[in-house]
């Protein structure tokens, strides 16, 4: 992929004269305002630092499933977003996270398993957080779940009604919120009164996360905006809690509201989600917390009478797109996180949600996971290359050699001062990873070139770097990178102190040493081993510095040889770090029998999980071919089930038992026309997608 770089000199070139940036100036630079983009008013705005304390609630799972990459992707973002603010601008963050563990999908699917709704949504939970830590995502600080704060969503309810921003449904069903008592308050993140040009949420509920109020009998709402507070029970069967309205369950919006007032109060810092959680979600929370702090409702025309927002800041995460599509459940297009974490790491999901930034929608294919692949490589290839630096010469070369700066020196610490400017700048202009990274990717191909033009230089400058680089990866929660090269700057302060002893400072460095009964190579085999790999080296030096000559390119081709084919079966695997440099690892047989069955298992996952990606493909097509108007006749989900179809395609009897005709109620009805909306909307969009 191609990367934004700035132009960069030749390390070789003549240095220009030095800048010199006054200290106070500099400060000033590194105390600007971290910006973030705020939903509320579609525009970027400083967060506040007075105090550097940021009260932050995140919506988190409906817990009646395995999460998938699209959940992943926004909570990758969010933790990205806590450990900059935490680590590099020094807030303090008290993050809570709210589980929905009542939800009409939870009830459900309980039923469909045959367990407990309470127990099922146990089980989700764990593996939801299971996931997040084979990410890398740190956990809350708190967790809210729905199940444990009834009363207070009760009582919160109670006070809305009591300030006049809700009203009990005439039929018995519920508690409605009362819209049109906000007056022009109501409102604030819907999509229609948005005049920035930013993500627009779709207008819909959310499919994901929790349904809306379509119990609701028409004519029960004053406004059809309304939506539910609680929900009386319809059934003796079904989960329900005491409440003055009868027993029942919180609506979908009220239970963020009320929660995040129990632990956090009144006021919020920074409340984060999914851009589909933006409309109605947000906004209904939005509505509920000022109602709750209203006295009285408001005539028609006027806002509410909060001089300060309920919460400072609304940040929302784009979604993740698969063949053109939203990666959902409800579209069967999505790739858990388990069966990718199966073939990939942690670092390569983290990397490719790096590569574009948080908010930004994001299309998921293998190429751009290969990108990320590719960029852990580099970054690996350059601690190896500083590894063997430090690992190279001994100590009394290291107390003679000199300690002064040569113009390569100084231009790359310049180049690395820069960085740290150019990074820190970003992530303060709304967390910009992606310049970050390619800021990062720059100083590191510019140390390669260092190394290969000045390889006897201070080792305190490449101290510095790997340093820094660590910093970063540490930054982003590339912890599989950081954990694997975090002893490479001790290796080179050890280098530069000369505390390291003359046997691990040759030209080849050993990684792993088994025990000599374990290895082909007996008792003598590692010393003969090192002066085969150092010679090997030398001369494969020599040969590079005109490869193109033709005894040259054969003496390679020779080296290539003996690494490739003659060293595998003994147990020794060579590694060329840089001209000159090489690493050796031994392993025994077994070891190597067990990572070639590794690798067979990895091999035969990535065939499983590309079938099966292939299978859900192939479904999903196969029903987008089928026009909305004939989805009940065609699609296999309804084949059989119904007898009678109106003009629009929507059935009005179904099959009874014994083959009779019976008449859909009008509840019915509607669950069937809310399947048929969302198969006209996929329907539109992959087209769509289709003709560009």
């Amino acid at each position: 992929m191609r990367w934004r770089t700035s132009t960069t000199r030749a390390l070789g070139a003549a240095a220009p004269r030095r800048r010199v940036i006054p200290f106070a100036s500099a400060q000033r630079a590194f105390s600007a305002n971290v910006r973030v983009f705020n939903s509320l008013r579609g525009a970027l705005e400083p967060l506040d630092d007075s105090s550097k304390q940021l009260k932050w609630y995140a919506c988190g799972p409906t817990v009646y499933d395995r999460a998938h990459l699209g959940h992943a992707r926004a909570y990758v973002s969010q933790d990205v977003l806590r450990r900059v603010l935490e680590r590099r601008f020094g807030f303090h963050v008290r993050l809570v996270m709210g589980v929905t563990d009542v939800d009409d999908k939870i009830i459900q699917r309980a039923k469909e398993r045959g367990v407990g709704f309470a127990a099922l949504a146990r089980d989700e939970e764990r593996a939801f957080f299971r996931d997040m830590a084979a990410l890398n995502v740190q956990p809350p600080t708190a967790i809210t779940r729905v199940s444990e704060h009834m009363s207070d969503i009760v009582a919160y309810v109670q006070r809305i009604q009591a300030n006049g921003f809700a009203y009990e449904a005439p039929d018995g069903s519920g508690v409605y919120f009362h819209t049109r008592a906000l007056g022009d308050a109501y409102g604030k993140l819907d999509p229609r009164r948005s005049t920035s040009g930013s993500n627009s949420a779709d207008a819909s509920q959310s499919e994901e996360h929790g349904g809306g109020d379509s119990e609701a009998a028409a004519g029960v709402k004053r406004d059809p905006r309304d939506f539910a507070l609680w929900k009386t029970a319809k059934a003796p069967d079904e989960p329900a809690w005491d409440s003055p309205w009868g027993r029942g369950r919180p609506g979908w919006h009220i239970e963020c509201s009320a929660m995040t007032h129990y632990v956090l109060g009144a006021k919020l810092d920074v409340h984060t989600g999914g851009i589909d959680l933006k409309f109605p979600h947000h906004n209904n929370e939005i509505a509920q917390c000022e109602a709750h702090s209203c006295c009285s409702p408001l005539p028609a025309g006027s806002a509410a009478g909060n001089d300060d927002d309920w919460c400072k800041h609304f940040v929302h995460f784009g979604h993740l797109y698969i063949q053109g599509l939203k990666m959902s459940k409800s579209l069967k297009n999505f790739i858990s996180i388990q069966d990718f974490l199966a073939t990939h790491s942690a670092d390569h999901f983290r990397l490719f949600c790096l590569q574009f930034k948080y908010r930004s929608n994001l299309h998921f294919s293998e190429d751009r996971v290969r990108d990320a692949v590719a960029i852990a490589d580099r970054v690996k290839s350059f601690f190896r290359s500083v590894q063997a630096y430090g690992a190279s010469g001994d100590d009394d070369d290291d107390v003679r050699a000199s300690k002064r700066c040569e113009r390569a020196d100084l231009a790359l610490l310049d180049a690395l001062f820069d960085a740290k400017a150019g990074v820190d700048a970003a992530l303060r202009n709304d967390f910009d990873t992606p310049h970050a990274l390619s800021l990062l990717l720059e100083l590191v191909s510019r140390s390669n070139e260092y190394l290969l033009g000045r390889p006897d230089g201070p080792s305190e400058v490449l101290l510095a770097v790997s340093s820094y680089v660590l910093e970063v990866l540490d930054l982003f929660g590339l912890e599989g990178l950081r954990d694997e090269f975090a002893h490479v700057p001790k290796l080179l302060a050890a280098s530069a102190g000369g505390a390291q002893g003359s046997s691990s400072r040759t030209s080849v460095a050993r990684e792993a040493r088994p025990t000599p009964e374990s290895s082909e190579l007996g008792a003598n085999g590692e010393a003969i081993l090192r002066s085969l790999v150092r010679f090997r080296a030398a001369v494969r030096e020599r040969a590079l510095r005109d490869p193109t000559a033709a005894h040259n390119a054969e003496i390679l081709a020779l080296c290539d040889a003996v690494r490739n084919n003659e060293l595998p079966p003994l147990g020794v695997s060579v590694e060329d770090l840089a001209p000159g440099k090489s690493i050796f690892k031994l392993s025994s047989k077994e070891e190597r029998e067990a990572a070639h069955t590794a690798l067979l298992a990895a091999e035969a996952e990535a065939v499983a999980l590309a079938t099966q990606l292939e299978a859900k493909q192939r479904e999903f097509e196969a029903l987008m071919q089928i026009a909305p108007a004939d989805l009940f006749r065609l699609a296999p989900e309804f084949t059989g089930r119904f007898s009678a179809f109106d003009e629009s395609g929507v059935p009005t009897h179904k099959v009874a038992a014994g083959g009779d005709a019976e008449l859909l109620s009008n509840s019915q009805r509607k669950k069937l026309l809310k399947k048929l909306e969302k198969h006209s909307k996929s329907h539109a969009k992959y087209w769509e997608s289709q003709q560009h």
